[in-house]
């Protein structure tokens, strides 16, 4: 059988969103039509007229004209603009509105004129999107990526625009394989991003998207959310890069500045590991991070004071306000205590005792005397305190212990007295996971456990990390030990879920997912992970549920899901699986408008296209579309038989019997498949006449336990037919027989 060249290249119609991603190649176009025009405006709703800078009167009546060209789809002029209507996809509109019309023109221009350069820009527009998409993915292609900013100038207004780069390299061994695998890292991206976001295949499966108006805090969230997502997606290597800048008219060398810092922390993101994400404000200042940089000259000052000692306190003081007073107001509270300045305006205090209640009762009473005099210190001192002995920790970590106390005592609020315990180091831990150091993270939560042992975070943070590094066997191990504590950990039963779900074991994935679904309804805190992953698991188990023919409840569990995410940008993702469970429990009309809304929302979905054409075949609704959907099925993805079979059956049913045999050929001997293959080249055969073969294939099939009872009944009605056209067959040919013998005689 000959496929296809897997290529898009045609662009059939135009979306709401090319109006924005292509606002100004088509502006262009429009004042190359119309040469007095000045300003061009795309609406795809009346209530952005109350954004545009006109008087009430004028507004007034641009939303009477606005109207009547939606109702109409008819162009109007209006003293001196233009009123464009082009249609989009779903029967909708965009009215572009251009102004600096010369107003004689706009009150004698014809109707057939504007109507005619109104299909003109149509066109031209088709012909520009065509131009800006890459032809493998759909996605705007990198010839484009030139004008993004330049779009974003008009939009932020010299404010923040991040820029992220995603590396979803294939591991493969065929272009074929590779035009897949690029296809399904687009349709990943496309839910996680929303269509609000331009989305950019710059080659090589590197993509790209922007974040207007996000800052570096965002970026760190955002980051590992779409790394994880994409392991969830069963990609096998993910690596983000990002970087931001403000962007103006004055300043368009930022926007090469950009592109350039994202792709360096792109590069760094894929030498941490299979899953990792960077940005590039943490490779700028990593020299003067507080987990990172060692202030050398303070490690010095120290080490001669505690190098006899057994025991000790180490005090870092931190002010609030920036002073260079604060040494001098510290008051020794012990004989052999020593107090020195750090690298800025902190400041470290020595005690000779590691009692933390004597420890923490110093501090405060050193604290309370630094801060009586407001007239030098304003507002508050945060103390990080670190112990010595303290587990495997040598006495040069104890500056660093002081810092990640600090850090630790920052969630908690201004001004607080932290001494560094197994806290401290699962905060420490998030901050290198949040920066995509995975490696410094895992290095953290295991020294976290040589204090506490029994800490489902850190066992559960350490589970997370190892996953990252797709080490599923000792990820699931820590789950394991981290429910063996806690048997009603949310987190740990899902993340042993996806652990399982990676190593192939589904029936355990989908036990460990209902665990966690049993404590879904529980209250989830303040943590947005928790918050992010409470919404995504009714998602995960009810994709395993249809993916184990438990399609009643994958329909009760997504339905819901669906209803209240229709608003995000991944509530998409289910729509194929609500079909294909509708489908699974008779409910063939429900499931052929869920699929259809699944092509529409992923033209990429085989799965979707190979079952909506099945349906099609069981519900006579055309053969020949059935056909086109099974031929795009197989060509987006020819590795699943089922999709072949369909094809097959399409095929036989269209008349194309040559090549529904090409098609049945790899689907004879799957065990799955091959008793609804025996059935449909039984039926193969008997459209060709070969009775004898296709009662063969007929009873291979009712001898087949796998078939299915549908099959088994089809190859009984058909060998029953083969048996009622035999006998008359037969007694035709006795009777003529018998009539030969009487005459001979």
């Amino acid at each position: 059988m000959i496929h296809p060249f897997p290529l898009f290249t045609a662009v059939h119609s135009l979306s709401r969103q090319d109006f924005s991603n292509f606002s100004l190649p088509f502006a262009k176009a429009i004042k190359e039509k119309i040469a007095t025009a000045t300003d061009v405006s795309f609406l795809d709703d009346a209530k952005q007229l109350a954004e545009l800078s006109v008087d009430e009167s004028t507004r007034s009546f641009l939303n009477d004209f606005f109207a009547g060209t939606i109702q109409t789809y008819t162009p109007a002029a209006f003293n001196d603009s233009l009123l464009l209507p082009f249609s989009v996809h779903d029967e909708q509109f965009v009215v572009a509105l251009v102004s600096g019309i010369d107003p004689l023109l706009a009150k004698k221009v014809g109707h057939d004129w504007l109507q005619e350069i109104r299909d003109t820009l149509q066109r031209e527009f088709l012909t520009i999107k065509q131009a800006g998409i890459d032809p493998q993915t759909g996605l705007l292609g990198s010839t484009h990526l030139h004008t993004l900013f330049d779009t974003l100038i008009e939009k932020v207004k010299k404010e923040n625009v991040g820029l992220a780069l995603i590396e979803i390299y294939p591991q493969v061994r065929t272009a074929m394989e590779a035009m897949q695998h690029l296809r399904r890292a687009a349709s990943a991206l496309r839910s996680f991003v929303g269509e609000h976001a331009p989305l950019y295949h710059l080659g090589q499966s590197v993509f790209a998207f922007a974040c207007p108006d996000c800052n570096e805090d965002s970026a760190t969230r955002f980051g590992p959310l779409l790394v994880s997502f994409l392991k969830r997606e069963h990609f096998n290597r993910v690596h983000i890069g990002y970087s931001q800048g403000k962007i103006d008219r004055d300043r368009q060398g930022e926007t090469r500045k950009i592109l350039d810092e994202a792709w360096l922390a792109l590069q760094v993101a894929c030498k941490r590991g299979p899953f990792s994400f960077c940005t590039h404000q943490s490779l700028q200042h990593s020299q003067r991070h507080a987990l990172y940089a060692t202030d050398r000259a303070a490690l010095n000052r120290l080490q001669p004071h505690w190098q006899q000692l057994d025991q000790f306190a180490l005090i870092q003081l931190l002010p609030e306000t920036t002073t260079d007073t604060i040494l001098e107001l510290i008051t020794l509270p012990l004989a052999g205590s020593k107090k020195i300045k750090g690298k800025e305006n902190d400041a470290y205090v020595l005690l000779p005792i590691a009692d933390p209640r004597k420890v923490l009762s110093l501090v405060r009473k050193m604290i309370q005397s630094i801060t009586t005099d407001s007239r030098k210190i304003k507002g508050t001192v945060a103390a990080g305190i670190a112990l010595f002995p303290c587990s495997d920790f040598k006495k040069s970590e104890m500056v660093l212990n002081c810092r990640k106390a600090l850090l630790h005592g920052d969630l908690l609020g201004k001004g607080q007295l932290t001494v560094f315990d197994a806290l401290s180091l699962n905060v420490s831990g998030d901050i290198f996971y949040g920066v995509g150091d995975i490696p410094r993270a895992v290095k953290e939560y295991r020294r976290g456990l040589l204090l506490q042992p029994q800490d489902v975070n850190l066992l559960n943070s350490l589970g997370v990390c190892y996953a990252m590094m797709n080490r599923h066997r000792i990820a699931n191990d820590c789950f394991l030990k981290a429910l063996a504590i806690q048997n009603d950990d949310f987190m740990s039963w899902y993340n042993l879920g996806l652990g399982r779900e990676a190593q192939g074991n589904i029936s355990g994935a989908v036990e460990s997912f209902e665990h966690a679904y049993k404590c879904h309804k529980c209250p989830p805190g303040d943590e947005q992970e928790s918050t992010n992953v409470r919404a995504e698991l009714p998602f995960q188990l009810g994709k395993l549920y249809c993916q184990t023919g438990r399609y009643q409840e994958a329909f009760d569990i997504l339905f819901p899901w669906h209803t209240t995410q229709a608003s995000a940008s991944g509530a998409g993702r289910a729509l194929r699986y609500l079909g294909e469970s509708l489908h699974g429990v008779g409910r063939t009309q429900e499931a052929m408008s869920w699929l259809q809304r699944a092509i529409r929302f992923d033209e990429f979905d085989a799965d979707a296209l190979s079952l909506l054409g099945e349906i099609y075949l069981d519900q006579n609704e055309g053969d020949l579309i059935a056909l086109k959907l099974c031929e795009k099925s197989v060509e987006l993805n020819p590795t699943p038989v089922r999709f072949h079979l369909h094809l097959a059956r399409a095929q036989i049913q269209c008349g194309f019997l040559e090549a529904a045999r090409e098609s049945l050929r790899c689907c004879l001997s799957d065990q799955g498949a091959k008793g609804a293959a025996w059935f449909q080249m039984g039926l193969l055969c008997q459209k060709q006449g070969q009775i004898l073969r296709a009662r063969h294939w007929f009873t291979k099939t009712l001898h087949h336990e796998g078939s299915g009872a549908t099959w088994h009944q089809q190859a009984s009605k058909h060998l029953s037919d083969i048996q009622e056209k035999k006998e008359p067959l037969k007694q035709a040919s006795e009777t003529k027989t018998g009539l030969q013998t009487d005459i001979t005689i």
